[in-house]
């Protein structure tokens, strides 16, 4: 009795003490052993707009914090995400536009396992659909050393547990003989630290070693790492740093960008602009990130800092969410090196690097690098032209000059000698703009932009479009946003991937930005779908096409339509998995255009955009790995 009574006060104290760090306590469904757990809400939880969803961290503490569940509970608050709230952090954080708190619940491992077990992951992740509102699209698994282990060890215990979590942390982790295909199968994002010289009983040959197996699996989503030359073993205060003390992104806004309901992110592209030669005379330097892409999404983050070369620079403006900065004080000749690190709003990130050479000596003028903006679809009859991200490397863009080259004769601009005019009046059509810039000195540079003109709402946002067997019909699923003008869904199925019927339809959920999920029940059998999104003005778009895994629905190599006018769709089904590629050749050898993926899965499916190709007679070469080629002839019109 009376080590319950001390059990309870020392419940009440913790709730008292840890700012909503509560000590709580269930009985596993699945053996009737006894979990002890923190479980941390925000101070205004009750109070809060009640339809709201939290992300879920679940934290696995390291070897030195096993305990009973009860009366040891505290050792659980000595480090990681537990003692960052002990010390006042909310776990709210800021991603994407908006504000999000974290929920965290920290089990305590007993002595008897001496690892983590699955169970204890599986009983807290029911707990928390049952007992918190928590976004079950964003559950994320986290831990240190033997934690970290732990956290390897859950989702490749099983697809199916892999298919729970929306992302994984990994700190120091150690070594796991576990199927990390489960990992790469369930496009689990995952970020793994270490430190280079630690040395225990999970060193960094574990984190080495574990990256490797997964990366075996050819997974989608290509794994992070972050690797440290040293810091020992404890680098914990390192990877849950809520600042950007270590890392930009942190963890938790990184965490923030994933979500296990939305497609595989295609990771940006960094451009850190062209190498440049400036004169220690002048030593400053401009740099610019405003040609790096995003081809699902945008950029919102931007990080430069210097790797090598003098250290004599000062940087105006390293992290920005336009990607511009101005490099001064380089006045010792020499060759620096800058790198861009480029964020999309998924947390994905790529770099890359230039090159900025000071000499002793005069250099000639380095003429500016303009840019009118990526291509845009528009509702006629007005549009935005926007040449911001036009700079000079080595001096400043003082004159800006637009005009149309292309398309329909009538249009009105509102000023052809500023970065960013407005075009009104638009007809129907696909007009094109030329922008040219001057610098300081008077060189100048052109760029040019496609405006698509249309009389009807932009195509509605495809999250996703999934399709399974059910008995000896289909079970089709998809998910959209932005409904605005669309009328209808026609489902098409195929048996043999190119001729498509009509399977059946659905109403569209008009006037609707959030997320709209949708399912129908086909009860043919066919092994390929696609959808047709009908706008209200009769435009028609096409999903991607499914493969639904039916006998005598296998096919090789399908493409589609040829001649090609606009979008060559090219279908590939077979078991070989690897590095996809597809080239384009001129009848005279040249490369006209090359793509390349990595296939995951059976059937593959893709779109390539031919638009901008010339007209003529290409061959089209797609290679799988080392030993598979097929060339095939199409005709572009």
């Amino acid at each position: 009795m009376k080590s319950l009574l001390l059990f309870v006060c020392l419940m009440m104290l913790g709730g008292a003490l840890y700012a909503q760090q509560i000590a709580k306590g269930i009985t596993a469904v699945s053996n009737n052993d006894y979990i002890g757990f923190y479980e941390y809400k925000p101070t205004d939880y009750s109070t809060e707009d009640q339809s709201i969803k939290h992300p879920l961290i679940i934290f696995l503490h390291g070897g030195g914090e096993m305990g009973n569940g009860t009366t040891d509970l505290p050792k659980v608050l000595a480090n990681g995400i537990p003692t960052n709230i002990k010390n006042g952090s909310n776990m709210r954080f800021f991603w994407n536009g908006k504000w999000e708190t974290f929920l965290v619940l920290s089990p305590q491992l007993k002595p008897d396992y001496g690892y983590w077990q699955t169970f204890y992951v599986e009983e807290l992740i029911n707990y928390a659909k049952q007992n918190l509102r928590i976004d079950t699209n964003r559950i994320f698994l986290t831990g240190l050393s033997m934690g970290g282990g732990g956290t390897w060890f859950y989702p490749g215990s099983s697809l199916q547990y892999a298919q729970r979590l929306a992302a994984i942390g990994v700190s120091c982790g150690a070594c796991q003989d576990i199927n990390f295909c489960n990992i790469a199968n369930a496009n689990l994002p995952v970020w793994a630290f270490h430190a280079i010289d630690d040395n225990s009983t999970a060193p960094v040959g574990c984190t080495y070693s574990n990256i490797a197996k997964l990366n075996t699996c050819n997974p989608a989503v290509v794994p992070y790492t972050t690797y440290w030359p040293t810091g020992g073993h404890a680098i914990w205060g390192r990877v849950y740093s809520t600042d950007y003390s270590w890392q930009n992104p942190n963890l938790y806004e990184w965490f923030l960008g994933q979500n296990k309901s939305l497609p595989v992110n295609k990771r940006p592209i960094a451009n850190a602009g062209h190498d440049a030669t400036i004169s220690a005379s002048l030593g400053s330097v401009n740099l610019s990130g405003a040609l790096s892409k995003d081809l699902d999404g945008k950029l919102v983050r931007f990080i430069w800092r210097q790797v090598s070369g003098p250290i004599t620079g000062s940087m105006t403006t390293p992290v920005s969410v336009n990607g511009v900065t101005t490099v001064t004080g380089l006045t010792t000749p020499g060759t620096y090196q800058f790198e861009l690190k480029a964020v999309d709003d998924r947390a994905d990130w790529s770099f890359a690097v230039v090159n900025i050479t000071v000499v002793s000596g005069s250099t000639p003028n380095i003429p500016p690098v303009t840019s009118a903006g990526p291509n845009q679809n528009v509702i006629y009859p007005q549009a935005d032209l926007n040449g911001s991200n036009s700079y000079d490397p080595d001096g400043t863009v003082v004159a800006y000059q637009w005009k149309k080259i292309g398309g329909p004769a009538v249009y009105t601009l509102s000023n052809d000698k500023i970065a960013s005019p407005s075009i009104t009046n638009l007809l129907v059509g696909i007009y094109q703009f030329e922008l040219e810039a001057t610098d300081n000195l008077g060189a100048k540079t052109k760029d040019t932009v496609s405006i698509n003109a249309t009389s009807f709402p932009l195509p509605v946002q495809l999250l996703f479009f999934r399709g399974s067997v059910a008995g000896s019909g289909t079970q089709l699923v998809w998910a959209t946003e932005n409904e605005e003008g669309n009328e209808r869904y026609e489902v098409e199925g195929s048996y043999d991937g190119s001729q498509f019927q009509l399977a059946g339809s659905l109403q569209a959920r008009a006037h609707a930005a959030s997320q709209n999920n949708y399912n129908y029940t086909d009860p043919h059998g066919f092994g390929y779908y696609r959808l047709k999104m009908i706008s209200s003005f009769n435009r028609v778009n096409y999903s991607p096409i499914i493969r639904v895994e039916r006998k005598n629905a296998r096919l090789s190599l399908d493409y589609f339509p040829n001649p090609v006018q606009h979008t060559l769709s090219v279908l590939i089904d077979q078991d070989k998995k690897g590095l996809l590629k597809i080239r384009l050749l001129s009848l005279d050898g040249k490369t006209a255009r090359q793509e390349q993926w990595i296939k995951q899965q059976g059937l593959f499916s893709t779109t390539m955009d031919l638009r901008s190709l010339a007209p003529g007679i290409y061959m089209m070469e797609i290679s799988l790995g080392n030993d598979w080629r097929e060339v095939r002839k199409i005709i572009k019109q």
